[in-house]
């Protein structure tokens, strides 16, 4: 069975045929949907044909991507019949075409060799196949088409663009005309079918049931849709205008599935961390969004930039470093934190493998031995050997509190034993204020510091990251790699942590200590073993287009390194003394935009199909509301521009990669054997990913 539907726009249709969707879940008779969607309407330019078996309709629907479902934005077309001479279309057949296109279709005994770009071609013939390469409609022995046959060959003329006569077609049918709501035009909310009484079928005229109680309305039509959602998520019909996500009880995953509510209703992709995070509040949300829907029409993502806490970041610059002394610490080992993450293990890899050096790792757990089966886990997660154990110490304690942990671990061992630090923990979160990272990410570094100025440990390596820089003035937009760096006044709470980190390590260069700065940007799975980062979002952004057959055409070029590359770079420009003081640009020289790295997986066997960024969100959207997926629900919010780099100068290490023969660039076999990889460790991508990667597997064989 195939379904027409058309909108205005992408945003439109794919509304529309969740509406469908619903409808024919409420027992609507999928004939009766089907034939109320081809007559009496208008069609519009963004069309689309879903073909299945009635009861997988709503999932055909709801999923709207091949071969179930073909989405065109077509133009106007003149239909071109070509009807070979012999054997002779019997004329009632013509006939019957011509006024099934609405009487302008011209009929032809050949097709030209290249028919006018306004001109769609159907050729009949009695056998699949025609010289010209256009759509064929098959007629048996007395010139007459299946049914099927004739129902395809119409839906996707219409598809395309021909002017189609439903009414005339449906001229004897049985299917029924039900009441379907209007199409969904953008910025106006429509309800779903399932809350429209209908009379059912077999008793005409049944009243409609009586509507469900309404909330008292405010005035603002933003502000009574997020109530409503926020009632109906927290399950309190109590929610004030000024009541606090965090406070409320909200979750991560809660605040995923309210920006999907968000965006059904309103059509506009919220990030809700950037709108207050814990602190976001209905009002607040409400003024986001109703500055953004002063744009046009269609879906679009309205993040609040500066966090809007100079003053504590000011106070943070002056906070003190505490006594130093005049000595040099005796030991030669190094300090680790973060190497239960995914850079983490793959620096503490390095670190026994290339170095002598016991490795002391700060770890959060219960005991020592828990601590090293943590460590042990993220060597396996990561596909790494286990950590040899008779060079590794486990320093147990929490990075708030890390000062006081290292002062106290047995007996001042760190002071005797360590020096180099190596601080690599951070809690990423690109969506969180300043403020609540602080304590993790710049308390802890500043207590790393204070401890080691007050013992003599004078290397310190420090992990950054690009989302500490700006672009240079008089540089033509480039970020350069100095020490130097702007702080941007757009930057989320995680870059402006990061920012304050480096100014500090700064003030204490003044005073003897040697500071080696390394950025990453995204940062690639191996190149060995594809091992990478599950809740990275470039993998959930390419994870997404791969399920859903589409990418973004965003030409924003991001910057980013294998993972592997960026730990041995570290752990080798760490302990080089002519580092010193330097900033490294861990990245390729030239970035790579969503629409390069999904061109790189086409040329590995996974390709998609391009769409305009608003498009693509709204499809990984609709599947991600129909799935329940976590891949999709924590992509869908996603903004491509968090690690936006227009440019990137990364000169610094390029002496290192020459003298180790390497080029730290995404390939489409890395690419592939990345989403591979998260296939066979985590159940939601394999879940999206299973099918397209046997498949692709299967033609490269």
């Amino acid at each position: 069975m195939r379904l027409v539907l058309s909108a205005r726009t992408r945003t439109e249709l794919d509304a529309l045929s969740r509406a469908v969707a619903d409808r024919l879940d409420t027992g609507a008779p999928a004939g009766d949907v089907a034939h109320t969607l081809r007559v009496g309407r208008r069609s519009f330019s963004e069309r689309r044909v879903v073909t299945a078996a009635p009861d997988r309709l709503a999932a055909a629907l709801r999923l709207p991507r091949p071969p179930h479902a073909r989405t065109v934005r077509a133009t106007s077309r003149r239909m071109l019949l070509v009807a070979p001479e012999q054997p002779a279309v019997p004329t009632r057949i013509l006939e019957h075409l011509v006024r099934a296109f609405g009487g302008r279709a011209d009929v032809v005994p050949s097709a030209p060799v290249q028919p006018p770009g306004d001109t769609y071609v159907l050729e009949l013939a009695t056998a699949p196949g025609a010289a010209g390469g256009h759509p064929v409609l098959v007629v048996d022995a007395h010139g007459t088409p299946t049914p099927d046959a004739l129902d395809e060959a119409l839906t996707t003329a219409w598809l395309h663009g021909a002017e189609t006569d439903w009414e005339y077609l449906a001229r004897g049918g049985r299917g029924r005309r039900l009441e379907l709501p209007t199409y969904p035009y953008a910025r106006r909310r429509y309800w779903a079918l399932d809350r429209i009484s209908l009379p059912p079928a077999d008793t005409p005229g049944a009243a409609a049931a009586p509507a469900p109680a309404k909330r008292p309305r405010t005035g603002s039509a933003t502000v009574d849709t997020l109530l409503e959602i926020w009632a109906e998520l927290f399950g309190s019909p109590t929610i004030g205008l000024d009541d606090a996500f965090g406070a409320l009880g909200g979750t991560s995953l809660l605040s995923v599935r309210m920006g999907l509510e968000i965006h059904a209703r309103l059509g506009v992709l919220v990030n809700l961390h950037r709108a207050g995070g814990s602190k976001a509040t209905v009002r607040r949300l409400a003024a986001v969004i109703d500055a953004g829907q002063a744009a046009d029409a269609g879906p679009q993502t309205h993040d609040q930039g500066a966090d809007g806490e100079g003053a504590l970041v000011d106070a943070d610059l002056a906070l003190p470093l505490g006594g130093t002394t005049p000595g040099q610490a005796p030991g030669t080992d190094v300090l680790l934190t973060g190497a239960t993450g995914f850079l983490g293990a793959f620096l503490l890899r390095q670190l026994l493998d290339t170095t002598g050096h016991r490795v002391y790792c700060l770890v959060r757990a219960g005991n020592e031995e828990e601590g090293l089966d943590r460590l042990c886990r993220a060597a396996e997660a990561y596909a790494l050997p286990d950590p040899d154990l008779d060079r590794v110490r486990v320093v147990l304690g929490d990075l708030h509190a890390v000062e006081e942990v290292c002062e106290n671990y047995r007996d001042g061992e760190l002071a005797r034993q360590v020096g180099h630090i190596l601080h690599c923990a951070a809690k990423v979160v690109f969506t969180e204020p300043y403020s609540t990272l602080r304590s993790e990410n710049v308390l802890a570094t500043l207590g790393l510091l204070r401890w080691a100025r007050r013992h003599g440990v004078r290397d310190f390596g420090f992990v950054s990251s690009l989302a500490a820089t700006g672009p240079a003035l008089g540089a033509d937009g480039r970020t350069l790699e100095t020490r130097q760096q702007p702080l941007d006044p757009a930057q989320g709470g995680y870059g402006v942590g990061k920012w304050v980190c480096e100014r500090l390590l700064e003030r204490a260069e003044s005073e003897g200590l040697r500071v080696r700065i390394f950025r990453p940007g995204l940062i690639l799975g191996s190149t060995r073993t594809g091992a990478c980062n599950p809740k990275d979002m470039l993998w959930r952004m390419l994870a997404s287009g791969v399920a859903t057959g589409g990418h973004p055409l965003d030409d924003r070029p991001m910057a980013m390194a294998p993972v592997d590359l960026v730990s041995r770079a570290v752990v080798d420009l760490m302990s080089t003394p002519a580092t010193a003081g330097r900033a490294f640009h861990l990245v390729a020289p030239e970035g790579y935009s969503a629409r390069r790295l999904f061109g790189l997986l086409g040329d590995a066997g996974l390709a998609t199909e391009p769409l305009s960024r608003s498009d693509w969100l709204t499809a990984v959207a609709g599947r991600a509301r129909a799935d329940g997926n976590d891949v999709l629900t924590s992509m869908v919010l996603y903004n491509l521009a968090d690690h936006e780099n227009a440019g990137v100068e990364a000169e610094a290490w390029q002496p290192w990669l020459r003298a180790c023969g390497q080029r730290p660039v995404p390939t489409g076999a890395l690419l592939r054997s990345a989403l591979a990889y998260l296939a066979g460790k985590d159940s939601d991508y394999r879940e999206l990913l299973g099918g397209s990667l046997a498949t692709a597997s299967d033609r490269n064989e």
